[in-house]
């Protein structure tokens, strides 16, 4: 993974938790206001939406960690398009 895709990955983790996050508060003050039929919907979405930014959460610790490993690695063995046998021409 190059430092763009990397970079990219990690904001839409980041998005997609922040957007979950603020449609759950949105559906939480639609049970609050409604009740009968509306709030059990309401209620009900809720609950899916817990359980998805769960997920959601999950997911996005588990890109942290691959982009983690990714750039110790990238750093161990030196930049991912060269080889240690290539001679580096110097600018003296």
């Amino acid at each position: 993974m190059d430092p763009e895709t990397r970079s990219r990955a990690l904001h839409a983790a980041n998005d997609m938790v922040e957007l979950l996050r603020l449609a759950q508060g949105a559906i939480e003050r639609v049970a609050q206001e409604v009740h009968g039929i509306p709030f059990e919907q309401a209620d009900q979405i809720a609950r899916e939406m817990r359980r998805l930014r769960r997920l959601a959460e999950r997911l996005q610790s588990e890109a942290e960690r691959l982009v983690s490993s990714e750039e110790a690695a990238t750093v161990v063995r030196g930049h991912p398009l060269r080889r240690v046998t290539d001679h580096h021409s110097s600018f003296s």
